[in-house]
Formats: structure tokens, sequence, C-alpha cells
């Protein structure tokens, strides 16, 4: 005698078809920053993306809308290091500085961060104040991407200020101030590809003036 046993449906493993999307996502982002940091933001051209992606105009669109919203997804790659949903602040770099109880380590540690971060973001923000000149979408954007960074260095000087580690004389906002001043694409611009200091140098003077400015 023999059992009528129904067999057990397979779940759907969507991982595999997920991690295609995220590498056609990742090579769709960096095609186009690199476009846009060699050719500009008015001559980079979705289909010139696509060509360089090895994809379809369309999967461009339907995945980030416009040229301007592809802009912006090159930007946010360049501060994360990935296509990824988590912003920087959630990342375990972030988290590592924040925990960190030295505040001149603290510093270091963002030096280094900057040092790795600023190479991709610099030529892109670059290419940002040049589009939003006749783009108000783009300036728009460079204005938005500017605000977090201040947004963000008001939380680092607030960690600074609760563990007392701020100078006589410098407030929480000063030292927001600062660190937003030092921390600028444009000056790893100026340092760097106008006067050819290495990433490292950089991000080591960065660092030291911080401290010299800031701490006790």
């Amino acid at each position: 005698m023999t059992e009528n046993v129904k067999p057990v449906p397979r779940r759907y493993d969507a991982s595999g078809r997920q991690a295609r999307a995220r590498r056609t996502r990742e090579q769709i982002v960096a095609a186009a920053g690199a476009l846009f940091e060699r050719d500009g933001y008015a001559s980079t051209t979705i289909a010139a993306v696509a060509r360089e992606a090895n994809v379809s105009p369309e999967t461009i669109y339907k995945g980030f809308g416009s040229k301007g919203a592809l802009l912006g997804a090159a930007v946010s790659s360049s501060i994360r290091g990935d296509t990824e949903a988590a912003t920087l602040r959630r990342r375990p770099a972030i988290a590592a500085i924040r925990d960190e109880p030295d505040p001149r380590r603290q510093l270091e540690m963002y030096g280094r961060l900057l040092a790795e971060i600023n190479p991709r973001l610099a030529p892109l923000v670059r290419v940002m104040r040049e589009a939003g000149s006749a783009d108000p979408e783009i300036a728009d954007m460079l204005a938005r991407l500017n605000a977090d960074r201040l947004d963000g260095m008001r939380e680092f000087a607030g960690v600074l200020a609760t563990r007392d580690a701020l100078r006589a004389g410098v407030s929480r906002r000063q030292a927001a101030d600062v660190l937003w001043t030092l921390n600028s694409p444009e000056l790893y611009e100026l340092l760097v590809l106008g006067r050819g200091w290495s990433a490292r140098r950089y991000g080591e003077w960065v660092a030291r003036q911080l401290a010299a400015a800031l701490l006790h």
C-alpha cells in the first residue's frame, strides 16, 4: 500500500535576484560617477551611462528616474562607499569614532575617514557646483549636501562638548562650524587636487588642525 504524500512546495529564494539588482545598480552608479567627473553634468547623457554600464536606458530610468537623481545616487555612493541604503551616520566607521573615548584619537580617526571619502566625493561636488549655476535641482542638491554635513558636525561637536573636550572659549556651535569647514570637499580639492598633497597627508593635517582649534 502506498501513501499519497503531497510534495512540500519550495520557497522562492529572491536573494539571487536581489544580488543581481544590487550589482546592476552599482555598475550604473559607478559608470555615472565616472562620466560626470570626466565629461561634466550637462554633457553626460543617460544613453552614455547606459552604454558604459552595459544596460538599457530604460533600466536607468526605472531605477533612478532622472539624470539629477542619478547624480544624487553617485554622490551618496561616494560618501558611503557603496549603494546600500544605510547612511554614513549608521555605518561602523562613524560608530567607532563616536565610541572612542579619547577626543584626539576621535579626530585622528575622523581625519582618516575624510581621506577615504573625499577622493570620491570632491570631484562630484565640483560637478554639482558647476551644474548648479544653471540647474536649480542640482543647486538644491548641493545645498542639502552642505546642510547635512553641518548637521553631522553639530552631532560631532555635541559629543566633544558632552565629554568636556572643547577648549575654553569654544562653543558647541563654533566647534560645529570648524568641523564643517575643515571637512569640506573644497578643502580637499585645494590641497590634494590643487597642491598635490597625498590623501593621507591631507587627513592627518585636518586632524591636527581640528585638535589645535577645538581641544584643550
